[in-house]
């Protein structure tokens, strides 16, 4: 019989069993299920449930709460039942006394009202000695039973029962969340039946059998999930495997039934074996002369039944609410305040829960306390930091390589630790006693929460790939030395690439620091398909050399390097080192990646501090992130929203998980002054020119919030500063705004008018587009040069802000047909502002193709510091002069006269743009220029249709009503056409961002009206931004870049404001932590990256 069988047969099936009478046996004979399983013992006399069953996710749930919840905190329990299931008395008394406890527990109807055979209270009997008849007759109806639970149990496998589970864990995800996240996580316990999908919810599978299929060999390797508890406690488990306590990851208690033929002793030693190898914390107690089933409430005449019925409980419980270590996987935030930047280096030091490892700060502000008063967690680790002195006699020397290894606490700080008790006011607990040296020990070892969300050291890794381990080399030759002496298709000497695969020498690309190339290497990649190429002067006697393998379009390692060198006639150990490798030339980079700090004399800044002059530490390329937050927190309406000095914060269960918290949490850090005083902890000789800066602050807990299930900003890589920025408009615009507060995003909010005339017929159409930032191209001009030098860098003609807005304001003819007089000259396009916003963010996009790879471009923008005004750029809207094209009409037949220049189109999908990308981009700036189309398509990235296929052939062109198909799907989510209407305005038509823009504003009773029609004389919305004239704006701020490539390089910003002792403004550079005057802003604003300017 195989193990599916016996887990699906009910124990009476096996001949081998005695007893015939239920009672207070022991353990009984079987595979699966007993009596106890599937029948309830008398109730304690005068017990009555105090919970109730209502549906949760449509699933029948028993629901019982501590009296006192919500207005004391509560930690969630799952209630797996025996196969008595939510409506037996007992079960309900027993899920009770948990509530009592401090559990809010949700017992799901794990059977769908399909509970066992037989679920009723166990009849007793007088009749210790029954007569041959009455034996007859029990066995006939045992048999009977038998075959009962049999079709039972293949009713109720995996395959059923999980889909429950899971709908009813999200559900308690939705209406219970404050209770999941004061215990960390879910708890959850199990009897009998229950006790496998404890099991089952506890350990780490494939993602099938998480919802109930059965595991195969094809899913070795595939995506796993779990566990999906914290903490799970069982009590004589059912149809429990050895593989189920095998693949359990969280702490996990048994009660065990000795000589339990329900839970055999060979699969729990199994089992024990797998858990202790794992090192998974676990406990097994055996309990002796006991029937299977005595842990679930009910009435026992036994006396050491019952006794042993509480102890069991007593160990379930005391697992539950035991302390533990933080797992590898739970943050420890021991190093600031999840609610401010107060941290473990203040005098009084920060309070780290023993429950959840929150950080709570206990200065004046005192959020450790708060933390204690909201959840009733009241043991907390106090950690008080003193950073070792540092004597400095010189600036602290550059990162000269790419391997960067982080300094231990130990190597920085003396640490002080000790344990409190807010619930007893007792400040110094001794630390020895009970579970507090493994929890107190975990929490002082584990990594912090930065370092847990960043590489704590980092270096470049170069490994062999397919195309070096398999290579295949031509016929053997020698290459002779004069034929190594410059590139076979040019006269280029140096940055020479050598074909390992042929033999053949061609020069590399352009490279950083000037080094010339024409790419002929790759030139002859492409057109021989051979991958791997070596540079002849990276060469060393050691072996080591720069590899680059075109296939992978990566840097390699080759370990046979010798050999193949050696079949071209080339011995690597008479080669000398001639040019930098890659690897320097990106140090170098590195090294030039500074912005100065000095001024003309090269007296060092004087650093600034108070205040609003507060510097953020950089992470590991996050300058893209500071930079950003220092622009958008200088402004007024960004320091209203959440800058909140004398409110307390907000009632998040998880502060360092929610966004408005963060976000008060970063505000209040830049703008209060509290942080920004000069490093104490750094002492400074009379001869050194160092200046002691700023600490600065970690923006951690935001920067992995903001990230968060973001496919580039979740790593640590560097990032487009600007696409970070429209990022977290979309968040904060998702987010909650309950009056009187207000989405600062607003304020960047505009509106462009697009219109559209037929060259022909002259007929016109309007489209409104909301918008909150203009992507302008940068036309680049090339200063002539009579010769140019071999690493001389282009120059180019300055380019006003004027003429980009200019040029993108312009006019330009796109290839469409008119659906009204038929023409297929084409359509006249322009855009210009219908509403002007609060503050203008402008993307200046320097970019040119060189060797298929956006390249930026150091054309000087010229901005004044003056006001200046883009009334010209108002669109004056429809004449009276002008004649709509019908609504009818609007179709444009795009499908029909549209094709997309066959060049440009290649040239955007050899960059990795998709077809659909590409088209839409040509499309849109006039299926000419390929760089116009990336630079669209750089700009557009975030918009929700950006991947559907092209069809204007049913497509309108004017209009901004929402998409009645996409209202009809919001209402039959159960969303009214008001609010469904608005969510999808506000979001840009996108379901998705609708959905969750609806769940962030229940209150919002949206919008009932259409868009204005002058026919009806219906109300429009109200645009977002401002009709009136004069439009004046002034610069404010600047985030500029230094490096080839926007994800790679520096960030900093420059922001514009009054210092102490003046009147006017001045620029002044926030460079990570260090924030100083600005000497050089004049020449950085020519090349920023993103301007941000202010109506006046």
């Amino acid at each position: 019989m195989t193990d599916d069988e016996v887990a699906t047969k009910a124990p009476e099936s096996d001949a081998a069993q005695e007893s015939i009478i239920p009672g207070d046996t022991p353990a009984q004979q079987g595979a699966s299920m007993g009596d106890h399983c599937v029948t309830d013992r008398p109730a304690p006399a005068g017990a009555q449930p105090t919970g109730e069953i209502r549906k949760l996710a449509d699933v029948d749930v028993y629901i019982t709460k501590p009296s006192d919840y919500p207005h004391a905190p509560s930690r969630l329990l799952l209630f797996l039942t025996n196969g008595t299931g939510i409506h037996s008395i007992n079960n309900q008394l027993q899920a009770d006394q948990y509530a009592r406890e401090g559990y809010l527990v949700v017992m799901p109807d794990l059977f769908r009202g399909d509970a066992a055979p037989n679920s009723t209270h166990t009849a007793t009997t007088d009749e210790s000695d029954p007569s041959l008849i009455e034996q007859v007759k029990l066995r006939a109806a045992e048999t009977a039973k038998s075959f009962m639970l049999d079709m039972w149990l293949a009713r109720h496998t995996p395959t059923s029962v999980m889909p429950v589970l899971h709908k009813v864990i999200e559900g308690t995800q939705d209406e219970f969340a404050d209770a999941i996240a004061n215990g960390g996580g879910i708890y959850a316990v199990g009897y009998c039946f229950g006790g496998k999908y404890v099991l089952l919810l506890a350990g780490e599978h494939p993602a099938t059998v998480m919802w109930g299929q059965k595991p195969t060999d094809e899913e070795a390797g595939m995506v796993t999930k779990g566990p999906i508890i914290k903490v799970g406690a069982v009590a004589h488990g059912t149809l429990v495997t050895a593989h189920d306590l095998a693949l359990v990851q969280v702490p996990v208690s048994l009660v065990c039934v000795e000589n339990d033929q329900l839970f055999p002793d060979e699969v729990l030693q199994e089992g024990r074996k797998e858990l202790e190898s794992k090192k998974v914390e676990h406990e097994v107690h055996v309990y002796s002369g006991v029937p299977h089933g005595f842990a679930v409430t009910g009435e026992y005449a036994d006396a050491k039944i019952a006794q042993s019925q509480k102890e069991a409980y007593d160990q379930m419980l005391a697992w539950l609410q035991k302390l533990r270590p933080p797992r590898p996987d739970q943050s420890v935030h021991r190093e600031d305040c999840t609610q401010c930047f107060d941290s473990a280096d203040d005098p009084t030091g920060l309070d780290v829960c023993l429950y959840c490892f929150n950080g709570g700060c206990t200065g004046d502000r005192k959020h450790g306390r708060l933390h204690y008063e909201t959840s009733l967690h009241p043991l907390a680790l106090n950690i008080r930091r003193t950073r070792k002195k540092v004597q400095r006699d010189e600036p602290p020397q550059k990162i000269s390589k790419l391997a960067i290894t982080a300094e231990s606490d130990a190597d920085r700080y003396e640490t002080q630790i000790q344990v409190k008790c807010y619930e007893c006011g007792v400040d110094e607990v001794d630390r020895t006693q009970g579970q507090l040296p493994a929890v107190v020990d975990g929490i002082t070892t584990a990594l912090t929460y930065a370092r847990q969300q960043e590489v704590k050291a980092w270096e470049q890794e170069i490994t062999p790939c397919e195309h070096t381990l398999c290579l295949q080399q031509t016929a053997a030759r020698r290459i002779e030395p004069q034929a190594l002496g410059h590139c076979s298709m040019c006269e280029l000497k140096e940055n020479l690439w050598l074909c390992l695969e042929c033999g053949n020498l061609g020069c590399g690309r352009q490279q950083m620091g000037g080094i010339a190339g024409n790419s002929h290497g790759l030139a002859h990649a492409t057109e021989s398909s051979h991958s791997v190429a070596v540079k002849l002067g990276s060469l060393t006697p050691e072996g080591t050399a720069d590899l680059y393998c075109y296939a992978c379009n990566e840097e390699r390692t080759d370990p046979e390097l010798v050999a193949h060198l050696a079949h071209w006639g080339i011995n690597l150990a008479e080669r000398e080192k001639t040019e930098k490798s890659l690897t320097e030339l990106q140090i170098e980079q590195n090294l030039r990646w500074e912005f100065s700090m000095t001024t003309e004399d090269g007296t060092e800044l004087t650093p600034l501090f108070g205040p609003g002059f507060t510097g953020l530490k950089n992470l590991g390329n996050s300058c893209y992130l500071a930079s950003i937050l220092q622009c958008l927190f200088s402004l007024d309406i960004f320091a209203q929203r959440y800058f909140h000095p004398n409110s307390p914060p907000p009632a998040a269960p998880q502060p360092a998980e929610d966004l408005e918290t963060q976000l008060r949490k970063m505000a209040d850090g830049l703008l209060s002054g509290r942080y920004a005083v000069p490093d104490g902890d750094v002492t400074v000789s009379e001869n050194s020119p160092e200046v002691p800066h700023q600490k600065g602050l970690a923006p951690a807990m935001l920067k992995h919030l903001i990230g968060r299930g973001h496919e580039e900003f979740s790593t640590m890589r560097q990032q487009d500063a600007f696409e970070l920025l429209l990022h977290l408009f979309k968040l904060i615009t998702r987010s909650r705004h309950d009056a009187p507060l207000h989405d600062p995003t607003t304020a960047f909010r505009f509106v462009l008018e697009q219109r559209l005339q037929c060259l022909r017929c002259k007929r016109v159409s309007y489209r409104s587009d909301e918008q909150d930032n203009l992507a302008v191209a940068v036309p680049a001009r090339r200063v002539a040069k009579d010769g140019v030098s071999p690493g001389q860098e282009d120059e180019f003609t300055p380019i006003s802000l004027k003429e980009c807005l200019d040029i993108f304001t312009g006019k330009e003819v796109v290839e469409l047909s008119c659906a009204v007089c038929g023409s297929k000259d084409g359509f006249s396009k322009q855009s210009l502002f219908k509403t002007f916003p609060e503050v203008l963010a402008i993307n200046a996009r320097r970019f040119e193709i060189v060797n298929w790879v956006p390249t930026k471009l150091n054309v000087p923008v010229v901005v004044g510091d003056a006001p200046f005004d883009l009334d010209a750029y108002k669109s004056p809207g429809l004449q009276p002069s002008e004649e709509l094209l019908p609504e009818e009409a609007t179709t444009v037949r795009a499908k029909v006269t549209f094709a997309p220049d066959a060049a440009a189109m290649a040239q955007l999908e050899g960059m990795g743009f998709p077809k659909a990308r590409a088209e839409k981009a040509l499309l849109a700036t006039g299926n000419v220029d390929a760089e116009a189309a990336m630079n669209w398509l750089f700009a557009h990235m975030e918009d929700p249709d950006i991947d559907e296929p092209i069809d204007l052939a049913t497509g309108t062109l004017g209009g901004t009503a929402a998409d009645p198909e996409k209202i009809e799907m919001l209402g039959a989510m159960g969303f009214g056409p008001g609010p469904a209407q608005k969510a999808l305005k506000e979001t840009s038509g996108d379901v998705e961002r609708a959905v969750e823009w609806l769940f962030s504003h229940p209150d919002d009773q949206g919008d009932n009206s259409t868009d204005a029609d002058p026919n009806n004389g219906s109300t429009a919305k109200e645009l977002p931004g401002s009709t009136s004239l004069p439009a004046r704006f002034q610069l404010h701020a600047i985030v500029c870049h230094k490096g080839g490539s926007i994800h790679a390089g520096h960030y900093v910003a420059f922001i514009r404001k009054i210092l102490d002792g003046g009147n006017d403004k001045a620029w002044v550079l926030f460079n990570d932590e260090k924030v100083v005057r600005a000497a050089d802003a004049e020449e950085m604003k020519k090349f920023a990256y993103v301007y941000f300017f202010r109506r006046l």
